[in-house]
């Protein structure tokens, strides 16, 4: 390189990094939003669900007029409403309280100041922030407690009759709603093009060297690797990505990230949107602002997946065009095509970051191998910034580094200052990129919230991925996550086994690479076995070098081929068995009606992976008995016309045959459930209707019981009439006639016979429903009775405690509410009645309603798409029609419905979003309101609670406040201070 060059990639590449190390503290602005009330003399109360659930400040005056016209005891003003659900988690909020003589108490977050005397014509005052809150007296401090005692905030109500002598004001935190201010886009601008400048000099410089400088990789083949059988790898591998995108499942996490990237714009910030008090996910997570991109366009499941199936396209290519050329090993493209495949399938469609890093990751390994062979920088510093970006998608990430870490002691050679300056650049631009639209004060906020909530895990907890992994009945560790994982495993042991020194060059760097990075994921704040998703590449790599140097590492002798494939016969076996014991389980609406979802495969009552286990184990016997009787003296092992050479390659068989199944039975399980299951709903019917035209996912399917009056069952005779009561069970806000407790035998109520469906108004008649009873009360196995009547008079009981699910919305609260019971529709055609028998044990509090047939309107007719809803993370991503209620401007709007999966997941997962102790956003939206469910149904699966949907009804008439906004600018260092989450 020139001087002159050298100079200017120096210079440039120091004006970046000084640029970037100074964007975090750049200046930004932020609105400056104000609530007060009252709007009016009227005392209606009003709704400021705050969000974080303290303001950033607070002002309360009472005037002594206003404390001495109510009795003692009467609210005065209170942030927490007077009337709530006793569902919702109650609130510690400001309490001003009228006492004797004109006194008035004071409570603010839980704590309580001495009572104040108000003389008349004096005025309270309240003021409230993060450093110290005071009760002023005539601006006349009475009481003051520093630190942080803020109250929660979900509105403004009072018990006095008028609003006089009464105000409220409180300014909205709003913390990560900042925006960039001209200076911080300028610094911006040039640390990239300062970089662009560098890298260009570099480049340059390094023009007509012998060592070579393109970034174009390298895709010279080996000898084995013809054309036509790249070719049909490549047909097999991308046919089969496109495919898994229409009739792939769910993942865990894709409502979670659906809900981040469709609130995104909304919102004004990258939010969390389901707990952690929405804030940012900074340091990481820019790739939701590609999938925003996308959901602008259409949010729909398939095009929101796409990204993935691109992304799983170019991991391929990769892996095949840059990665497995460098390996001294023959080429076996359908073999890599097979266990890339046995990675994707089970880990990586979805929103989810790992194929992010997948291809992250082998792109720097690519480019530090380039760097090694050609002796060029260039190449070296590309991938410092593709790491850099890489690990500010997702902790995952910093494997990207591992291949730098690994060729360090080839790469440092290859530095010298100005190249090490460019480098820092390079990595500087990540800073660039995770501070776009946050500051360091704000970062630091929004790591602080998750340390205050917690549900982080320590690296020495990370057996836990690898517990979950192997967990029978866990999705976790499902059968298509357990193949690929336990492969790897496997081929590392071999490697152990039969390698040793024998790798060298890329082979070695590859292993050692898959090794490390694996140790990364212990520095990874969760342990979720989805993390395994970003080895696809590097995965598939090491099991193409462990079956090759298997194969190449056979003994000298006939009796240590025979004793080392006993060996492996039985270790292969062994892995397999516990491969084959996973259940072909998914997350949620994807396990249902797929084959062997509740038990792992198993044909005529015997399971694949025992069958396999003994199989092994004969087979290992046989060979250890042959490896006894061979003597040392046996001829070479390749003398014996490859007999002996055979027996070596059955552990690897098996191992990659059990995969193969394993491939199988994931994709023609979801081929067979599409098909079969074509007039429900299923990701591929989602898929097709996408394609087709626009899609409003599962809601296009579902079926809601809007009147439950409306389908109950008529008796047969005249008999005592069951009683209607607000404690008794209701469903859809209706109060259903019902009986209670023990000893009760109802009339016979007739069943509607074949012709009479459940169905929409207008629609053609479908199936008859199920016969449903709503139950309300502590349940007991079998306290309650179904008796159906066929027509020659049998009687067949059916207990109502089957397959009912308690529904409580918060794990913090297990009040019972009113639950349906649905019985097999097939009961209501061939049978003619059904009564209702109490035991003499069943509790006086166990209520039940007149059995109904559902009469079903579509979802549409009851929330029609547009209509804003509170939308739990397990189910949003299949309800792309239903907006977000928006968090913004420090409030978080109060919407009419919630909507969420099925009560039973509700009650594990839905809750964080309304529960304080998770930072829920939701939480103080939700103290303002009760919840009237209504039953949903899917057309295919009647008696699955599928779906949630419940109106939010508030508990009180609301008014809005008073909004005053503004703008404030502010340094990349100014905070109003440490979050807090409160006391419930």
């Amino acid at each position: 390189m020139s001087t002159s060059g050298r100079w200017v990639a120096l210079v440039a590449g120091l004006v970046s990094v000084l640029a970037a190390l100074a964007f975090p503290f750049a200046p930004v602005t932020r609105p400056m939003v104000t609530y007060s009330w009252p709007a009016s003399a009227s005392p209606a109360p009003a709704a400021i669900p705050m969000l974080p659930y303290q303001p950033e400040s607070l002002t309360v005056s009472v005037s002594g007029d206003a404390a001495r016209a109510v009795p003692p005891g009467t609210v005065l003003l209170s942030t927490a409403p007077l009337v709530a659900d006793p569902l919702a988690e109650p609130l510690q909020g400001l309490v001003v309280r009228a006492s004797s003589g004109g006194a008035v108490t004071v409570t603010s977050g839980g704590r309580e100041f001495e009572p104040a005397a108000l003389p008349p014509g004096s005025t309270l005052t309240v003021s409230s922030s993060i450093p110290a809150t005071e009760v002023a007296v005539d601006s006349r401090v009475v009481e003051r407690v520093d630190g942080d005692v803020r109250p929660a905030v979900a509105g403004v109500f009072t018990a006095a009759p008028t609003s006089a002598g009464l105000a409220f004001s409180a300014v909205g935190d709003t913390r990560f709603q900042t925006s960039p201010t001209g200076w911080k886009i300028a610094l911006g601008v040039v640390a990239v093009l300062a970089f662009l400048v560098a890298l260009g000099a570099l480049v340059a410089g390094r023009r007509g060297v012998s060592d070579g400088t393109s970034l174009t990789l390298d895709v010279s083949d080996v000898p084995s690797l013809t054309p036509a059988r790249r070719r049909l790898a490549d047909l097999g591998v991308v046919g089969g990505l496109l495919l898994w995108q229409v009739i792939g499942p769910l993942t865990v996490d894709d409502g979670y990230i659906a809900g981040i990237v469709r609130s995104l714009d909304q919102n004004g910030q990258v939010g969390t949107v389901f707990r952690w008090l929405n804030s940012p996910e900074t340091p990481f997570g820019w790739f939701y602002d590609v999938l925003a991109l996308v959901a602008a366009v259409d949010p729909a499941p398939f095009w929101l997946r796409l990204p993935a199936t691109v992304l799983g396209v170019v991991g391929w290519f990769l892996l095949t065009r840059g990665v497995l050329p460098r390996l001294a090993v023959p080429s076996v493209p359908l073999l890599a095509g097979l266990v890339y495949l046995a990675w994707w399938l089970p880990y990586d469609l979805g929103v989810r970051p790992e194929p992010w890093v997948l291809v992250g990751s082998a792109l720097v390994f690519v480019l530090v191998e380039r760097a090694v062979e050609r002796r060029s920088p260039v190449p070296l510093v590309v991938a410092l910034l593709v790491a850099g970006v890489t690990l500010a998608v997702t902790p995952t990430g910093l494997m990207a580094f591992v291949p730098l870490l690994v060729a360090v002691s080839s790469l440092v050679r290859l530095l010298d200052r100005t190249t090490a300056i460019v480098g820092i650049a390079a990595l500087g631009l990540t800073l660039v990129l995770v501070y776009l639209d946050q500051t360091w004060a704000s970062v630091l906020d929004s790591v602080g919230i998750r340390t205050l909530v917690g549900g982080d895990r320590p690296w020495t907890d990370e057996y836990v991925r690898y517990a979950s992994l192997l967990e029978v009945g866990n999705a976790e560790g499902n059968l298509g996550r357990r193949a690929p994982v336990m492969l790897l495993v496997l081929a590392l042991a071999a490697l152990a086994f039969s390698a040793r020194d024998r790798l060298t060059g890329t082979s070695r760097r590859v292993v050692l690479v898959t090794l490390l990075s694996l140790v990364t994921l212990a520095f990874t704040p969760t342990k979720w076995t989805h993390h395994f998703g970003a080895f696809a590449v590097l995965g598939t790599a090491t099991t193409l070098i462990a079956l090759d140097a298997w194969r190449r590492g056979l003994p000298d002798d006939a009796r240590g081929a025979y004793r080392r494939a006993s060996v492996g016969v039985a270790v292969a076996a062994g892995v397999s068995g516990l491969t084959l014991a996973g259940y072909n389980q998914w997350h949620w609406i994807s396990s249902y009606a797929i084959t062997w979802s509740t038990l792992s495969p198993q044909l005529g009552g015997v399971r694949f992976a025992d069958a396999v286990l003994v199989a092994g184990a004969i087979v290992a016997v046989v060979l250890a008995v042959l490896a006894l009787r061979r003597t040392a003296h046996d001829p070479d092992v390749q003398r014996q016309h490859g007999r002996t050479a055979d027996t070596t390659r059955i552990a690897p068989a098996l191992a990659i045959g059990v995969v193969a199944l394993v491939v199988a039975i994931e994709v023609l399980s979801f081929a067979r459930t599409a098909v079969q299951r074509r007039d429900s709903y299923t990701l591929a019917s989602d898929s097709v209707s996408s394609l087709t035209g626009r899609s409003c996912g599962i809601a296009d399917d579902l079926r809601v019981e809007r009147d439950p009056l409306a389908g109950l069952l008529r008796a047969e005779g005249a008999r005592e009439v069951p009683t209607t009561s607000p404690a008794g069970p209701t469903m859809a806000g209706a109060a259903l006639p019902a009986w209670s407790g023990p000893g009760v035998t109802t009339a016979w109520y007739a069943l509607p016979g074949p012709d009479t469906a459940s169905h929409p108004p207008g629609e053609e008649p479908g199936p008859p429903g199920p016969v449903v009873v709503t139950l309300t009360g502590p349940e007991v196995a079998g306290d309650v009775v179904a008796e159906f009547r066929d027509p020659a008079g049998q009687v067949t009981r059916v207990p109502l405690d089957e397959g009912a699910t308690q529904f409580s919305e918060s794990a913090s609260v297990d009040a019972p509410r009113s639950r349906d019971l649905r019985l097999d529709p097939g009961l209501s055609t061939s049978q003619t009645a059904v009564r209702l028998v109490s035991s003499p044990d069943t509790l006086a509090g166990q209520g039940f309603s007149v059995p109904r047939i559902a009469q079903l309107v579509p979802w549409a007719d009851v929330l029609p798409p547009g209509t804003p809803a509170a939308v739990d993370w397990p189910g949003a991503f299949l309800f792309p029609c239903i907006p977000f209620s928006p968090l913004r401007d420090g409030i978080a709007d109060l919407p009419g419905w919630r909507v969420s999966t099925d009560a039973r997941s509700e009650a594990q997962s839905g809750y964080i979003s309304y529960t304080a102790s998770q930072g829920g956003p939701w939480t103080t939206a939700r103290a303002l309101v009760r919840q009237v469910r209504y039953p949903v149904y899917l057309p295919g699966l009647p008696l699955t609670d599928i779906a949630s949907l419940e109106r939010w009804v508030p508990t009180m008439p609301l008014v809005a406040p008073t909004i005053i906004r503004g703008e404030v600018e502010q340094s990349g260092l100014a905070t109003p201070g440490p979050l807090s989450i409160g006391e419930s």
